[in-house]
Parts: structure tokens; sequence; C-alpha cells
């Protein structure tokens, strides 16, 4: 199908080629007199094509879908449509590669906590019960006191499972929870619950994990889950 801007160069084309009027070139190439007569609008899209590749640098797993609803958190009004063209023609999509390369780009440097609750790290630790079915357990560690608030022991927990368990197992929100990329914690519920609450997720890179959470998964695995039979 010819699109309205291919047929106006005909037109423009019939008109000088032929001298005939704009009007009887518009009918005879079956083109409106107000498309010919269109004027072409193009949009300044720079700032928001640079505002989309920082926050696809700063989220490196996120989609188009997730990268829109932090737009639209910072005020920026723009339809879904121009902001996926825009995405799509920067190519930001997500590749499919080694995870051991996703860890390349600027070294963020992380918050030195100096205060209780004010770097939470959390993590997951997978063990079996004696039937064969997973057990799935939630561990926090309070980086600052180098204790743990609180476990969640269960077969399912999901993204939206996170946030009422970390409200009822501390008297104050931390600023910082540092994560790593796990499907739970870039989950829109667990995303959302910390953007409500003003708390800031810091991912961790690729091999490069929190130290002090795997530390205490060492010695939960050791002290605990190697030593007991779970039914």
């Amino acid at each position: 199908m010819v699109r309205p801007k291919a047929k106006r160069k005909e037109v423009k084309y019939l008109i000088a080629k032929y001298k005939i009027n704009i009007s009887r070139a518009c009918r005879i190439l079956g083109l409106f007199r107000s498309s010919f007569d269109y004027k072409e609008h193009p949009r300044d899209d720079f700032k928001l094509r640079d505002r989309l590749q920082d926050l696809a640098f700063t989220n490196k797993r996120f989609g188009h879908p997730r990268l829109f609803m932090l737009l639209k958190r910072e005020g920026i009004k723009v339809n879904h449509k121009r902001s996926e063209r825009i995405y799509q023609e920067a190519r930001l999509q997500i590749k499919r590669r080694k995870r051991k390369k996703l860890g390349g780009g600027r070294k963020i440097t992380p918050l030195i906590p100096y205060g209780t609750n004010e770097v939470l790290a959390i993590d997951f630790v997978f063990d079996y019960v004696e039937s064969g079915r997973r057990l799935k357990v939630l561990t926090m560690v309070d980086e600052y006191f180098r204790i743990s608030p609180g476990i969640l022991v269960g077969h399912s927990i999901r993204g939206e499972d996170l946030g009422p368990f970390i409200e009822m197992v501390l008297k104050k929100l931390p600023r910082v929870i540092r994560v790593d990329q796990g499907t739970e914690f870039t989950s829109r519920a667990f995303l959302d619950w910390a953007y409500k609450r003003n708390i800031h997720l810091e991912f961790t890179r690729v091999r490069k994990p929190n130290q002090m959470i795997e530390s205490f998964n060492s010695r939960l695995r050791d002290e605990c889950a190697c030593l007991f039979w779970f039914r």
C-alpha cells in the first residue's frame, strides 16, 4: 500500500510534468487534498531517547513496559507507542546472551551503612524437604549490625510477598535494599512497593554477589540446612 507521503511526491511529479492543477493530480492518484497540504512536524525525540537510554543502562534487565513505567513516574508525558518506537530505534531490546556478559558497565559505589536499617541485603536459599518438594528461604541481613532480622520460609515466595514480610519484621524500613537480578526482586509488585516507600533498590552485578548476604547464606546451609531433614 502506497503511503500518503509517497503519493505527495507523485502528485508533485504530475504537476511539474503535465502542468495540471493540484486538485486534478490528487484525484488521479486518489489522494485527499488535505493530505497533500499537510505539513510534517518533526518531533524532537533527543531528550526522550537520552532518558530511555539512561534508564535502560541503569536497569539492564528492564524491557519497554517497565522503562515506560519509570518515565511516567518521572512525570514525562509521552504516548506508549512513541516511547516504544524510540525504544526500538535505539536498539534497547534485551539481548539473549550469556549471563557472564551482563556485568559490564560503569561501577557504582555502594552505599556504606552508618546506622541500623540503612542498608538491608536480601537473597534466596533453596533446599528440599523429605518428599522432594522444593523449599524456598528468604534471608536478610542488616549490613550495619550484621544481624538477620528475620527469615521467611515457604514452598512458594512471590515478589508480592516480599514487601509485607519486610514491613512485618522491621520497625523502620531501610533506605537501600541490596538484591540480585532474580525475578522476584525485579517483579513489578516489588518494584512498586519499594517506589511507594521511597526505598532504593541496588541491584548487584552478575558474578559480583553481595559478600555479606552470601556469607550468611553459607552459614545457614552449613549449620541448619545440611544438618536437618525437613518434612
